[in-house]
């Protein structure tokens, strides 16, 4: 057996076992968040309502964009190849919900660069009415940019009896490989980066001797003479800090494959190198999911708050079903 077949076995077999499973610990993840982030303690907080939607996003990721691809390639069922109405739709939402998801994050961490910030005006930025009239905005602007995807997105013939539902050959598949390389690649992973940065830079600066940041009995960070940062939001920052890191690794892989495509086009390749190299791009995009169903177990292991919440909520329903 060829290195190309064998490694499409395996790639398929992943698919196949690794992608339920993936789904399942995911939508088990995001359930547990959304119950911890829901309750009155947490929900009125900027960056929870950031979190909220973020875990809402992941539902609908794994079941519109990362399940067609476990029937498509783990399974060989893919009606999209069948109905251009579904072709153009499996593409489009799986774009919109990429964006979603990316400009969530990233808004959480301008909120908590905000919250942080050692001078009181800016730190009136961090409002929930902000924060929802932002998400709304940029929600907007991504349905109607990623509108394209449901005029150029085509059922193409690779060979006699082998339809794939792929972008329209030409310009426009090389206009889409620079898009999923920055708006979906480079872009949100330095924009997190930055404000991820200057928030930790925020708590830790020291303007004056006695206006040190310092951690205290009471739980709470002292930031400049007057904004005390508490227990909870250190907390939410510890989460959205390792939930960017998270999205960083687990996105980086699948922006190398874009970048290799466009410099390999021209290339002269055979049909295993071709097999070879999608088998690749399907393992990356397994990974690729991989930072969206894992934050509720990296919540636990980061903040004593959520610990705390998840608990006395299992607590509650054990003492109502069993009592």
């Amino acid at each position: 057996m060829s290195a190309a077949a064998t490694l499409y076995n395996v790639q398929q077999q992943i698919l196949r076992i690794g992608g339920p499973m993936l789904i399942v610990i995911g939508t088990i993840s995001c359930l547990m968040n959304l119950m911890v982030f829901t309750k009155n303690t947490l929900r009125k907080n900027p960056c929870t309502i950031c979190f909220i939607a973020v875990n809402v996003i992941n539902l609908l990721y794994f079941y519109f964009g990362l399940l067609p691809t476990i029937l498509s390639s783990g399974y060989n069922i893919d009606p999209s190849t069948n109905n251009i109405v579904l072709c153009r739709l499996r593409y489009y939402f799986a774009y919109v919900f990429a964006c979603w998801l990316s400009s969530c994050i990233i808004l959480a961490a301008i909120d908590r660069t905000f919250i942080t910030s050692p001078n009181a005006n800016t730190r009136r930025f961090s409002t929930r009415r902000l924060i929802t009239i932002s998400m709304v905005g940029i929600s907007m602007f991504w349905l109607l940019f990623m509108s394209h995807a449901l005029i150029f997105t085509e059922i193409i013939q690779f060979a006699p009896g082998y339809f794939v539902c792929y972008y329209q050959p030409g310009l426009y598949t090389t206009l889409m490989s620079y898009q999923s390389i920055s708006i979906m690649g480079v872009i949100p992973p330095l924009l997190m980066a930055i404000f991820g940065l200057l928030t930790v830079r925020n708590i830790r600066r020291v303007q004056r001797p006695a206006q040190h940041s310092r951690v205290v009995d009471t739980g709470v960070i002292a930031i400049g003479q007057l904004h005390v940062l508490h227990s909870k939001d250190q907390q939410l920052i510890r989460m959205l800090l390792v939930d960017i890191i998270s999205f960083i690794i687990c996105k980086f892989p699948a922006t190398i494959m874009p970048i290799y495509s466009q410099i390999t086009q021209y290339n002269a390749k055979s049909v295993e190198q071709q097999i070879i190299e999608q088998s690749i791009i399907q393992l990356t995009f397994l990974w690729y999911f991989l930072d969206n169903s894992i934050s509720c177990y990296t919540n636990i292991f980061v903040s004593k708050t959520f610990r705390a919440e998840l608990k006395r909520i299992f607590s509650n329903a054990y003492a109502f079903y069993f009592h």
